[in-house]
C-alpha cells in the first residue's frame, strides 16, 4: 500500500494530465446519443455481427450472419476483428450497443495516451517530454476526426499501435535494436487494427531503412534480429492474413475495381495549412506546424551534434509523411501499386506522430530542464484551443441507435457495407435491397421451406428430382453442404453459380427424399493457420516470460 501511495506521488503531474488529456478527447462519448461518422454504421454492424456469431456457435466468426439482412458477409476474413471481440463480449454481457461502443473508444483513446507516453519516455528519456508527445498525438486533430468524424474505428485502433512502430524504427536506427518486440507489437496490432495502417506504416519503415541503409541492412546483427521479428510477427498474425490471402485467391470482389484514386485524393500545402478551409479530410493540424516552429529557436549547434540530429530526424521524416499526402508527391507513378490506401492524408497519423517526437525533444532541448511541467501544460492547452476550433467545425452528428436496428424488422441496416469491397464481384447488391426476400430455389423454380440453425447454417428437406438448388446465403470458400437419408450422409458439391451469387447445391439423379444442411464450416488453411497463430503467439509469450524472469534474476 505504502509503495502504491508513492508510485502516485511520484507520478501525480503524469496523472492528472492523462486524466485532462482523456476526459477532453472523449467528451463527445459523454452526449447521451452516439455520435456517427462516415463509416460508423458498418463499424457498429461488425461488432453486433461478432456477438451474433458467437451466440451461434461461430469462433472465430468468419462469416457474419446479420449482414445483407442474413445473406452473410464475409467482413471477418478480410478486415482484422480482433479486438472489436472487445464491444462484442461487451454485448453479450448485456451492455447496450452504444454503451458497448463508448466503452470500447474510451479504451482506445486511453491505449493511445498510454502507449505514446510509454514509448515517448523510452526515447526521450524524460517523462515531461514523453507526456507532450502522448497530449500531442492522443488530441491532434486526425484522431478526433477517426473517432467522430470519419468514424474509422480500424485507424482509431491504429493510434494505439503507431508508437510502438516508430519507437521500433527509432531504436532500429539510433541504438543496438534491443528491444525488437517492441516493433513486432506494433506490426501485429497494426494487421489486426487496421489493413492499410499497416501499409503506410511498412512503407515509412521500409524508406527509412533504405535511406539509413549503412546503418541498417549492412548490419548483419540488425538484420538478423529484423528478419526474426518480422517471421514472429507474421507467425502470430497468420491465422488472419493467410485465409484472406486464400479468399482472395478463391473468387474476384469488388475490392479489385477501385471506387477512388489516391492521385484524386491528394491534397494541397494550403489545406495542410488548414488556410480557412476547415474539412477533416483535409487539414493537418495547425498547433502542431505552429509548434514546429520552435525548433528555429534552439541554439546554434556544433556539428555532428547527436541530439540536434536526432530532433532534426523527426522534423524530417513527420514533414516528409505530410509531403508523402500532397499531390505533389509522385502519386500518379505510384497509384497502381498503393492505389488501395485510398487517401494520402490517411499519412497525418503517422506524420503526427513524428512531430510530436520532434517538437518533445525541441523543448528537451531547451527549456525542459528548468520549465519541463509548463512546457507540458502549455502544449496541452494549444492543442485543447486547436481541438476546441475543431470540434466547433467538424459538427458532429449523434443518434439514438435502438436496440432492434438490426432485427429483420429494420434490415435495410444490414446493408451498410461501404463501398462493399469484400462482396463476390458477380453479385448485384441493389437485387437483394430492392427485394428482402429469400428463398431455397430448385432449378425448376419451384421454392422450398427452409430453417436456420447455428454457424450460419441452411435446413430444408428435399424430396428428389431437381439437379441442384440455390440456398440464400453468399458463396464463400469454405461452404460445404451434406444430402443425409436416415443414418446415410452424402457430401455434395457446391459453388458459386447460384441465383445472384447465391450457394448453388448439387444432386446426385439417385437421391430421393432427405434432408440438405448447408453450413459454413471454414477451410482446412483457416483451421491449419488458426493452430499455428496459437501455437506461435503462445511460444513467443512464454519466450518473453522466460527472458524477463532471467533479467530480473540478473
Amino acid at each position: 500500500m505504502k509503495k502504491a501511495g508513492n508510485w502516485i506521488k511520484e507520478n501525480g503531474f503524469v496523472l492528472a494530465v492523462a486524466a485532462i488529456v482523456i476526459l477532453y478527447v472523449a467528451s463527445p462519448l459523454g452526449n447521451a446519443r452516439l455520435h456517427t461518422g462516415d463509416d460508423f454504421s458498418y463499424h457498429l454492424l461488425r461488432i453486433e455481427n461478432i456477438k451474433e456469431g458467437l451466440l451461434n456457435g461461430q469462433f472465430p466468426v468468419r462469416i457474419g450472419p446479420l449482414f445483407l439482412n442474413h445473406r452473410g458477409y464475409a467482413s471477418s476474413l478480410f478486415y482484422p476483428e480482433l479486438f472489436l471481440y472487445i464491444p462484442a463480449v461487451f454485448r453479450l454481457l448485456g451492455l447496450t450497443i452504444e454503451a458497448s461502443y463508448k466503452l470500447f473508444a474510451l479504451l482506445m483513446i486511453i491505449g493511445c495516451f498510454a502507449v505514446s507516453y510509454l514509448c515517448g519516455k523510452g526515447i526521450t528519456k524524460n517523462k515531461n517530454s514523453a507526456l507532450i508527445v502522448a497530449v500531442i498525438f492522443s488530441a491532434c486533430q486526425y484522431h478526433i476526426a477517426n473517432l467522430y468524424v470519419r468514424g474509422a474505428v480500424g485507424e482509431a485502433q491504429a493510434f494505439v499501435f503507431f508508437p510502438m512502430v516508430v519507437y521500433g524504427i527509432y531504436d532500429l536506427i539510433y541504438g543496438d535494436f534491443r528491444k525488437p518486440w517492441v516493433m513486432g507489437l506494433g506490426f501485429w496490432g497494426l494487421m489486426f487494427s487496421h489493413s492499410i495502417s499497416l501499409a503506410i506504416a511498412l512503407c515509412t519503415a521500409a524508406v527509412i531503412c533504405l535511406f539509413h541503409f549503412k546503418t541498417v541492412v549492412l548490419n548483419g546483427k540488425k538484420m538478423g534480429k529484423l528478419a526474426l521479428t518480422a517471421v514472429l510477427t507474421l507467425l502470430c498474425s497468420i491465422g488472419y492474413w493467410l485465409p484472406m490471402i486464400e479468399q482472395l485467391l478463391s473468387n474476384t470482389f469488388y475490392f479489385s475495381r477501385p471506387w477512388t484514386t489516391v492521385t484524386d485524393n491528394a491534397v494541397g500545402l494550403i489545406q495542410i495549412f488548414g488556410a480557412g478551409y476547415y474539412d477533416y479530410t483535409y487539414n493537418f493540424d495547425t498547433m502542431i506546424l505552429l509548434m514546429c516552429l520552435l525548433f528555429f529557436l534552439l541554439p546554434k549547434a556544433q556539428k555532428g551534434d547527436p541530439e540536434r540530429k536526432r530532433i532534426r530526424w523527426f522534423y524530417l521524416c513527420g514533414l516528409g509523411l505530410l509531403f508523402v499526402a500532397t499531390r505533389y508527391f509522385p502519386w500518379p507513378l505510384l497509384q497502381p501499386v498503393l492505389n488501395n490506401i485510398q487517401f494520402p492524408w490517411r499519412f497525418y497519423a503517422i506524420a503526427a506522430l513524428f512531430l510530436a517526437f520532434a517538437i518533445a525533444l525541441t523543448i528537451q532541448s531547451k527549456w525542459a530542464g528548468r520549465y519541463g511541467r509548463e512546457a507540458v501544460l502549455a502544449v496541452l492547452c494549444l492543442m485543447v484551443i486547436g481541438g476546441n476550433s475543431y470540434f466547433e467545425k467538424a459538427n458532429i452528428d449523434y443518434v439514438k441507435v435502438e436496440e432492434d436496428a438490426f432485427t429483420e424488422d429494420n434490415c435495410w441496416y444490414t446493408f451498410q457495407i461501404v463501398q462493399k469491397e469484400w462482396l463476390p464481384e458477380n453479385i448485384d447488391l441493389s437485387l437483394f435491397e430492392s427485394d428482402p426476400v429469400r428463398e431455397v430455389l430448385t432449378d425448376e423454380e419451384i421454392s422450398l421451406p427452409y430453417r436456420e440453425e447455428e454457424k450460419m447454417s441452411v435446413i430444408f428437406d428435399y424430396s428428389g428430382g431437381e439437379g441442384w438448388c440455390d440456398v440464400p446465403v453468399i458463396w464463400y470458400k469454405g461452404y460445404t453442404a451434406h444430402y443425409m437419408n436416415g443414418t446415410e450422409v452424402i457430401p455434395l458439391e457446391v459453388d458459386n453459380k447460384g441465383y445472384n451469387g447465391y450457394v448453388r447445391v448439387y444432386f446426385d439423379e439417385t437421391m430421393t427424399g432427405g434432408t440438405v444442411i448447408v453450413q459454413y464450416t471454414g477451410t482446412r488453411l483457416q483451421k491449419a493457420s488458426l493452430a499455428v497463430n496459437v501455437l506461435a503467439a503462445a511460444g513467443v509469450l512464454g519466450w518473453g516470460a522466460c527472458c524477463w524472469r532471467r533479467k530480473k534474476k540478473a
